[in-house]
């Protein structure tokens, strides 16, 4: 067993490196040994760098008083600087990930004096132009934050959490929650179908952490936000035993809000008070050497338990919550389990493995819920939802001479999203009228079929030291495929609505429908929403850079990356294909006084972000999405279901609009030939001043433009597809058999429909007088300020930041009506939507104050705090309808920027033109975190006991309101202004571990 002095060193030295800035690391998330020997004369000096935790061992020589040890594995290691076979100097050091260590050395005069120094962590890093953090494992264990990597991600600067009905996200640098990526030892585990989320391990399982916000190598792409790097840990010469459990109980949580119709008089809207949650889990490790210094393992289990009470909605922004759902997880099909296994086959090669399982099974039992009354009804179906899936890869380091490294990848991601529900007959009924009694149906509803994804990963880097000059290089493929087969739960969706006299619903070439009754009307939509297939993306790259040491004290990375995206739809032909510009990715560190404590930085670059596998599905699986309106005579009590039904325009085919078409599109069809891939582009300045050896000063400015914007345009003349252009711009594509003339189709033309372009109608579509777009505008302007205090028993880091997220659009995904469907959001599908949109972003939090860290009171007692002050995010109001009712103008769906207000007695409406963001703003939000931690032995087992409070001040202010005020033209939302979610009331997590 270890000795706790032994234990308690090792512990100083990862808590010394935490919280920090963040450096170049290999896609490997290895970092370098960049240091310096003072001597009288250094040659004939070499520096062995040994980590005596694995007895991994490597010996380089000086050169001009440098040495260099490239990716290395993370952890602690002791330098010897030799002449010959004696010893004359040594050092220790800790390599933590994207952290390059920088130790200078002094050697003595005298063979027979021995130069022993202790490893001072620099708290500025002059060899890096990256921006963002890096956290250990041992550093996060002080703090009370949640287990999950948007907590770690979020302690970043310039980092701010998503809306809730995106799940747990968050917004890097103005971006969309949709645009960031996530690594685990080298393997891209994010969400492979939509960019929402990232696969996860257990966090007993995590070594360290790099968050990075800004400023990346062009080694790391298809991200416009983001990157959130992680690496697990690894076994080492010593065996160690583990279990660490936490338990969240339901009785130590606060009771939630609820928020109501009318303006806070009405009706219960969501109902936040009756949700409780019990979750267990415990953690079993063991790591030490299969082959001592040879072959490490690390392996853990995982069990736990989880049950959920809440309620819930069909429906959305327009109905209330009328379920009571009870989730439970537990058992073998809920059991995580990994491994890492590290081979060192010899001083010069390394092989690792790394896999895990994190497959989950939940059962979902669905009750109907009466909200205002709170008295839980009939148990109406149960669900059986799958989540999560399998990850291996295979890395190899090599450092084939003491200049050249090379480094590979293989991996392989799956992941599964199975629904199998035991009601299958009682379709999914929505009642957005302002009604007693709203229709409900008789089951949960929803849809059913196969869905899941597998991600392929193959990459390749070599990095080659030349005098001043590191070369790096690599190529690195992607292979997505996804499968997602739908259709709706008793084959329809209904929806009740009222239209007002004079309101008009629109259709795909015109009004299809208008109340001119001379008083409100009832009607039903019926969406039928089925198709899919098998269909997937390719995507490659290729990146250059070279980091240059102009000097002493300057620092230049030079960088270009080349990416190429490929997606094809059910059908296996190619639905579109781009092979972007060289990005180029340029950063220039300057230590201005030659002491490494004042750094001024700058960087740019370009960043692409890949057409996710979601647009594929909308576009290209096979899947009809068709919309029919009826008048009803009735509805059955029972099912909910419409009786009676008259379709509004005497049939149904007359009486119905089409989101998408059964048919699949070719690259002709889909994609514009003048189109250019989503890009952002980036400029950063920053300075960083160390006060003192315990205190560091850093100020950062950020300006982030879209520089292209590609997204689909659904307006008559794409019809019945819609097409990827960049808004604003002219666009040129092939028809297939539908040809508008500004004013109705070519139906001689209509044979010619068979998703495959039409022979000679290449057609260019100027945009001033046909498709009417504005040129897409997403800027972001941030200035952060951070202070970090580091000692040996405190550590602190206060973040304030401003920034400022304006445009006409937010980016892959829309968080002000919670649209997740990256790529194919409904802005600049048609012109009439984009009217008003230009104004501050959903992400556009104007001041965050961010304050964390944790103090060591003794040798066994630890506190933590964790506090967020953020300003509230911009709102809006959405109609449903537009003055100008020209399909050229105005589709068949959306959210515009108008409000109808219609005239009971003539049925004449006027418009009110509210822009985005105009009403003001939700509240600011305040959260303290706090935690307290005794370690102790007993019967010479190392533990810990802990209690986390999440939400000391158990403040719970509305995070998102319901920004829809009018649920059909004319017709006011009677939810406008409900809040949605609020801070997350009080709870506490309790927690016990035993290490021998």
């Amino acid at each position: 067993m270890k000795s706790q002095f032994f234990k308690r060193t090792l512990t100083a030295a990862a808590v010394a490196a935490s919280l920090t800035a963040i450096a170049p690391a290999m896609a490997q998330q290895q970092s370098s040994i960049l240091g310096e020997v003072q001597a009288q004369n250094v040659q004939g000096l070499t520096v062995t760098a040994t980590n005596p935790e694995t007895g991994f061992s490597r010996e380089i020589e000086v050169s001009d008083g440098k040495f260099r040890f490239p990716a290395m594995p993370t952890g602690n290691y002791e330098l010897q600087v030799k002449r010959g076979t004696e010893v004359v100097a040594t050092q220790n050091v800790r390599v933590s990930l994207g952290t390059n260590a920088t130790p200078t050395i002094t050697v003595g005069d005298s063979v027979e004096t021995i130069q022993v120094t202790g490893a001072r962590i620099s708290n500025v890093d002059v060899t890096t132009t990256n921006s963002g953090l890096v956290v250990g494992e041992v550093e996060f264990d002080k703090l009370p934050v949640a287990r999950n990597l948007t907590s770690v991600a979020l302690l970043a600067p310039g980092t701010v959490q998503g809306d809730s009905g995106f799940g747990n996200t968050a917004s890097f640098g103005g971006a969309s929650v949709a645009e960031n990526s996530c690594y685990i030892n080298g393997l891209e585990v994010t969400d492979t179908r939509r960019g929402l989320g990232c696969g996860s391990v257990p966090f007993e399982f995590y070594k360290e952490f790099q968050v990075k916000t800004g400023g990346m190598s062009p080694k790391y792409g298809r991200s416009t936000g983001g990157v959130i790097n992680a690496v697990t840990k690894s076994g080492t010469n010593m065996w160690e035993f583990a279990a660490v459990s936490y338990f969240e109980p339901s009785g130590l949580q606060e009771e939630g809000e609820i928020s109501r119709g009318q303006g806070g008089t009405g009706n219960v809207f969501r109902d936040n008070s009756v949700t409780e949650t019990d979750e267990y889990s415990v953690s079993l490790s063991a790591s030490g050497p299969i082959i001592e210094d040879t072959l490490f393992i690390y392996a853990l289990v995982n069990p736990g338990s989880r049950e959920s009470k809440y309620a819930a909605v069909t429906g959305g922004e327009f109905a209330a919550d009328t379920r009571y759902n009870v989730d439970e997880s537990t058992g073998g099909d809920n059991l995580f389990w990994g491994a890492k296994i590290d081979w060192d086959i010899n001083a010069n090669h390394r092989l690792s493995y790394f896999g895990y399982s994190n497959e989950r099974t939940v059962e979902r039992e669905t009750f109907q819920y009466n909200p205002n009354t709170g008295v839980i009804g009939n148990n109406i179906g149960t669900t059986i939802l799958e989540n999560g899936g399998t990850a291996h890869s295979l890395s190899y380091t090599g450092y084939w001479t003491d200049d050249l490294t090379v480094s590979a990848m293989a991996g392989e991601l799956e992941t599964q999203y199975g629904s199998q529900p035991s009601n299958t007959e009682c379709s999914t009924v929505i009642d957005t009228r302002d009604v007693a009694d709203p229709a409900v149906s008789c089951g949960p509803g929803g849809s059913i079929g196969e869905n899941f994804d597998k991600n392929t990963q193959y990459r390749l880097d070599i990095e080659y030291y030349w005098g001043d000059h590191t070369i790096r290089a690599g190529y690195d493929y992607q292979e997505r495929d996804s499968t997602n087969i739908t259709r709706p739960i008793g084959g329809h969706s209904w929806e009740y609505a009222t239209l007002e006299n004079g309101g008009s619903v629109q259709g795909d070439s015109g009004v299809l429908f208008t109340n001119n009754s001379g008083g409100p009307i009832d009607y039903v939509s019926d969406r039928i929403f089925e198709g899919g297939g098998q269909f997937g993306s390719e995507l490659s790259a290729y990146y250059i850079e070279d980091e240059w040491r102009v000097t002493d004290n300057v620092r230049l990375n030079i960088g270009l990356r080349k990416d190429k995206f490929e997606g094809s739809g059910t059908t296996d032909q190619i639905l579109y294909s781009f092979d972007t510009d060289w990005a180029p990715r340029l950063g220039a560190s300057w230590d201005v006084f030659g002491t490494g404590e004042t750094k001024l930085y700058a960087t740019w670059g370009e960043y692409y972000l890949p057409v996710p596998n979601n647009t594929i599905y909308r576009a290209a699986s096979g899947v009809s999405d068709t919309t029919t309106y009826y008048y009803f005579d009735s509805i059955d009590p029972n099912s909910g279901v419409p009786q009676g039904l008259d379709p509004v325009n005497g049939s149904a085919g007359n009486s119905q609009t089409v989101s998408s078409v059964s048919v699949v599109p070719s690259k002709p069809v889909f994609q514009s030939q003048e189109a250019d891939p989503f890009a952002r582009e980036e400029f950063i300045i920053g300075f960083e001043q160390s006060i003192n050896d315990d205190l560091a000063f850093s100020l950062r400015g950020t300006y982030r433009d879209v520089t292209s914007a590609l997204d689909d345009y659904c307006g008559i003349y794409a019809y019945p597809y819609c097409v990827l252009i960049n808004p604003g711009e002219d666009s040129s594509w092939f028809k297939d058999g539908y040809y508008w003339d500004g004013e109705q189709l070519d139906e001689s033309k209509l044979p010619l429909y068979d998703g495959q372009p039409d022979e000679g109608s290449l057609t260019t579509h100027p945009n001033d007088t046909t498709i009417q777009m504005p040129e897409a505008n997403n800027e972001y302007l941030a200035w952060q300020t951070e202070l970090k205090y580091n000692t040996d028993n405190f550590r602190m880091n206060f973040i304030y930041t401003w920034s400022r997220s304006t445009g006409n659009f937010e980016g892959a995904v829309k968080s002000d009506i919670d649209q997740a469907d990256p790529g194919i959001t409904q802005d600049f599908d048609f012109p009439a939507l984009m009217d008003g949109a230009q104004g501050y972003q959903a992400n556009d939090r104007r001041h965050v104050f961010k304050l964390f860290g944790s103090y060591d009171i003794d040798e066994n007692w630890t506190v933590g705090f964790n506090s967020t002050l953020s300003s509230g995010r911009p709102l809006s109001a959405f109609g449903q309808g537009y003055p100008d009712k020209n399909p050229n103008i105005y589709g068949s769906y959306g959210d515009t920027f108008y409000i109808a207000d219609c005239d009971d007695a003539t049925g004449e409406c006027t418009y009110d033109r509210v822009p985005r963001g105009t009403v003001g703003r939700t509240p600011w939000t305040f959260n303290v975190d706090a935690s307290v931690a005794y370690n102790f032995t007993a019967g010479g087992v190392d533990m810990k006991a802990s209690l986390d409070v999440f939400n000391v001040l158990n403040t719970q202010e509305p995070t998102s309101l319901n920004e829809h005020y009018e649920v059909t033209e004319g017709n006011r939302n009677q939810w406008y202004g409900a809040a949605y979610s609020w801070q997350t009331p009080r709870y506490v997590r309790l927690g016990f571990e035993a290490r021998f």
